[in-house]
Order: structure tokens, then sequence, then C-alpha cells
């Protein structure tokens, strides 16, 4: 089970909320970085890069705390993750965010899960730069490649599931088997014809995983992965795999 992090773990966008909270003109750039990226116009690379070059490494204590005291996790976030526990589901969050937030706001919360996400380093100055540990060899489409580390779980006996919110999630739910899926995600899904169940709240996604994991109902078929016109290498790749 591979989890978003912003948008869905946690209700809010962190990530957006420290851009307004700690750049100068912070919910006007905000605003502007997060239409352009989720209209096309930009990258996730390119949105991120124009964020953080406004923040200092100064700052990373102060906003890890912020975020900490700041930052709710998602009504049914502690029952889904028992559940997963108590069936002994491998689980990871992937997270298009960065380390410095979403690590101390998981450790708070005695969440102990593998992280797959953005860092960040010093650049000349003082002001931060992104770095991209897990990002594809040679696409430059997302910063993090959520595709490839959920495809990367893929096997002959293997079910992979994704829960995320935004358009940014869309090449993680062209190559999962099961999608969850609210806002942005959940409009990306039904023009692009992926099966998701719909979430707000944790709690039809718990009900779900558990009728599956029971045996109460049966898992849905595997489908095909990937999708035809996606940009994604990996769900391209994942196309002529099925």
């Amino acid at each position: 089970m591979f989890i978003d992090f912003d948008g869905t773990l946690v209700d809010p966008n962190v990530a957006i909320l420290l851009v307004e909270e700690f750049c100068p003109d912070g919910p006007k750039l905000a605003h502007e970085v997060d239409e352009l990226l989720h209209a096309g116009t930009i990258t996730l690379r390119e949105a991120w890069r124009r964020q953080v070059s406004l923040l200092r490494e100064d700052q990373i204590p102060e906003m890890a705390a912020w975020a900490v005291r700041t930052v709710p996790f998602r009504e049914g976030a502690k029952e889904l993750l028992a559940l997963l526990r108590r069936h002994a589901v491998p689980t990871a969050i992937v997270s298009g965010g960065l380390d410095f937030y979403i690590t101390p706001i998981l450790k708070q919360a005695g969440i102990d899960l593998p992280v797959f996400c953005d860092g960040v380093q010093t650049a000349p100055g003082g002001r931060l730069e992104v770095i991209h540990p897990y990002g594809h060899p040679t696409c430059r489409l997302c910063g993090i490649c959520k595709a490839l580390v959920v495809h990367n779980a893929v096997g002959p006996s293997v079910r992979t599931a994704f829960a995320g919110d935004g358009s940014t999630d869309r090449y993680a739910a062209e190559v999962a088997d099961i999608v969850f899926a609210r806002r942005r995600l959940k409009l990306y899904c039904d023009r692009a014809a992926i099966p998701y169940v719909p979430f707000e709240t944790f709690a039809p996604v718990t009900a779900q995983l558990e009728a599956w994991l029971s045996g109460r109902e049966a898992l849905p078929p595997p489908r095909r992965l990937g999708v035809s016109d996606s940009a994604c290498p990996i769900s391209q790749a994942a196309l002529t795999e099925t």
C-alpha cells in the first residue's frame, strides 16, 4: 500500500502552507505556482524549484516545528494504518513533499513507515534547492517518480494499491492495481478510465480494504496497467508488459 502525504495522509498540502507562511508574499506565490502546476504549464520539479528557492536553510527547524504543531492528519488515518499493520500489509509513504517536514510529523505521531520523498540541500547564499533521490533516471516531469516506486513493487503475486489526491499523483495511479482517489486525482481517473474508490475521510478506504483482506469480498481482477497517452515512461512501459 502506497499513501501520498500532502493532501492525503494529512489534510492540507503542507508544502503550500509553508510557502504561504514563510515566503515573502507567500500566499500569492503559492496560489500562482499551484495553478501553473495543475494546469500543466510547469512541471512539479519547476514548481518546487520556484518555491523552495525562496526559503532559507536557517528556517528549517522553525518550519519543521511549525508543521508538527499545525498539520492535522486526515480523519481515519490512525484506523487505516492500524488495519494495515494487523494484516501485515507492506506500507510506504510516497510523496512529492520534502523530508524536513514529513519525517518529524510522522515521528511525532509515532508512525514508522518507509518514506519516499524529495529533500533539500543548501545552495549558495543560504537558500535551499530541491534534490530528487527517487527521481526517474531520465524523465524530468516529476521530482520523485511515484510511478517508478509503485511499479517496482509489482510482481506475479503482488497487488499494489495507491491512495492520493492530486494531479501529480496521476502517474502512480496509472500503474497501481487498486486506486483510492480524492480531489484532482479522482477527476483524472474519471478522464483516464482508471477504476478507483473515492474517499474524503479514510473510512471508505479502511472499510474496503478490510472487506478484501478479511475475504468477505474478492479482490477486483487485475487491470491492464498504464495509460496509452501518458507522458510517463513508466506508464508506457507498463502497457507493454501487460
